[in-house]
């Protein structure tokens, strides 16, 4: 048993009870097939379904970004928080929430001792 394991519990928890379920699309290259060079690589598409709580990037939205790590917030634009997951986020992938695909802009990880506890993803606006 790991030291925050109570605490990504209980972020779980919370982020499903008040979040709402969406698409991860992560995406990443498949390798090319050595024997056929001009045949470029195509992307992966692999579809996870975390739950995300989003919350407006406000006055108190803009402060807490900004302690996390200086991220530029833009007015009128969302924020997101998702607890640890079997896949690992990035920056190039794609949230569908509602029918609607959001770009992210940055994603800040909350991860004492190494042990991944919550992610911070702001969103394009």
């Amino acid at each position: 048993m790991a030291q925050f394991d109570r605490a990504i519990a209980t972020a779980l928890r919370l982020i499903k009870k008040n979040g709402q379920l969406v698409q991860w699309h992560s995406y990443s290259e498949s390798t090319a097939d050595a024997n056929k060079p001009w045949d470029k690589t195509t992307d992966v598409d692999t579809v996870n379904t975390p739950y995300i709580c989003f919350l407006p990037i406000d006055r108190e939205g803009k402060d807490f970004l900004m302690s996390l790590g200086g991220s530029e917030a833009v007015g009128g634009a969302y924020y997101g928080l998702m607890g640890a997951q079997p896949f690992t986020p990035n920056i190039k992938d794609t949230v569908i929430r509602d029918g609607i695909a959001l770009e992210i802009a940055s994603i800040e990880l909350l991860s004492p001792n190494g042990q991944i506890v919550l992610y911070t993803i702001t969103f394009n606006g």
